[in-house]
């Protein structure tokens, strides 16, 4: 009897100690970047949902939605060209298939003091590299790059090229001067001042909240579904691609009854 209550006892404790393992491991959360920039999106959509949806919100979403999204584009399997700390004055050397080397540097934009692009490509000579400069791989620990050195990537042939023979989209063919004062706004006095907000009063237009989130939003939606370099596997295209298209659709109405009641007033 007492050998039956025992092993009754240890039976118990290892059941119990099977459900306590169980529900550890559903307590653990995953994230990766497309979750993420669903995520945004999600939050977004909230805000949308609301009664009185806050604006500055929303915008500051949208702005991590197309940093996440311009990563995601971005990236290669060794998160090469995504991480790694920039020069002040940077310039890259690169040759695309067996056309010649050419290079291209950054320049300063007219009314921007943060925002920057790469100049048009020109022909340069082949870059000589040490065999330590070939092979190095990636140091630990490297921080992610900025959102304006994103920015600035996204608009290059050179680093959107993500499948090979495949003509990249020229973003930079429709990212004006204006737009890229829009992002630098919009990265300086709104996501910034949302991320390391300091008690005070601070008051900002909607109509200029709204605008901002549907530029982002509409780069995003050409990087992720006309770039053809973004892998989908977390979420599905479908899904992701319809979430973008309903929060599009509502900030884009949104803008449109701002315009309408400025013209009125």
């Amino acid at each position: 009897m007492r050998q039956t209550i025992g092993w009754l006892s240890r039976r118990r404790r290892v059941i119990a100690n099977n459900i306590q393992a169980n529900v550890y491991m559903e307590t653990f959360d995953k994230i990766d970047n497309l979750s993420l920039i669903e995520n945004s999106l999600l939050h977004m959509r909230f805000e949308l949902d609301r009664e009185s949806p806050s604006y500055f919100r929303i915008a500051r979403e949208a702005h991590l939605l197309l940093y996440k999204t311009m990563i995601e584009t971005l990236k290669n399997p060794a998160n090469l060209a995504v991480t790694g700390h920039r020069s002040k004055h940077q310039s890259v050397k690169y040759q695309i298939g067996d056309k010649p080397w050419q290079e291209i540097h950054k320049v300063p934009i007219d009314g921007c003091r943060r925002a920057w692009r790469f100049s048009d490509p020109a022909l340069c000579d082949q870059p000589s590299m040490s065999t330590s400069e070939v092979v190095r791989g990636p140091e630990p620990k490297e921080p992610l790059i900025g959102f304006y050195d994103a920015l600035a990537m996204i608009q290059t042939e050179c680093f959107m090229r993500g499948v090979i023979f495949h003509k990249p989209i020229l973003i930079s063919e429709w990212i004006s001067d204006e737009e890229m004062k829009t992002f630098e706004w919009l990265h300086e006095d709104i996501r910034n001042e949302y991320e390391h907000f300091k008690p005070k009063f601070y008051r900002v237009g909607v109509h200029e909240l709204l605008m901002a989130a549907e530029l982002c939003l509409s780069v995003s939606k050409v990087l992720l579904f006309e770039s053809v370099n973004v892998i989908f596997h977390t979420v599905t295209k479908e899904s992701l691609k319809e979430l973008l298209e309903s929060v599009f659709k509502e900030v884009n109405l949104l803008l449109r009854n701002s315009r309408q009641a400025s013209k009125s007033t």
